[in-house]
């Protein structure tokens, strides 16, 4: 097994993982996303949709908006989103750039 195939199992089971959490959250709770990573000031959560949707996004907290976000239904599909949304987080970070 090579390194891309480790990271991209993973990047699957961390966002398997993180999906569970996300549809055993109370559906009249306060929150509605579960965070899967933090890079600097960059946030990247998964949002909750109608069953079985869900939504990747980047968010940047120092200018407390969305840099990005991307719709989903399998996990499998959203896995190349979450390693771009890594890459983008940390090439923003590491220039100062916001959104």
């Amino acid at each position: 097994m090579d390194c891309n195939t480790s990271d991209w199992m993973l990047s699957e089971l961390r966002l398997s993982k993180a999906y569970v959490r996300l549809c055993t959250l109370p559906d009249d709770g306060p929150e509605t996303s579960v965070s899967l990573a933090s890079i600097g000031n960059h946030e990247i959560r998964m949002l909750a949709g109608p069953k079985p949707l869900f939504w990747l996004e980047l968010f940047d907290h120092s200018m407390k908006t969305s840099v990005d976000s991307f719709r989903r239904h399998r996990l499998k599909d959203a896995v190349p989103v979450f390693s771009d949304f890594v890459a983008r987080a940390n090439v923003l970070n590491r220039t100062g750039e916001t959104s």
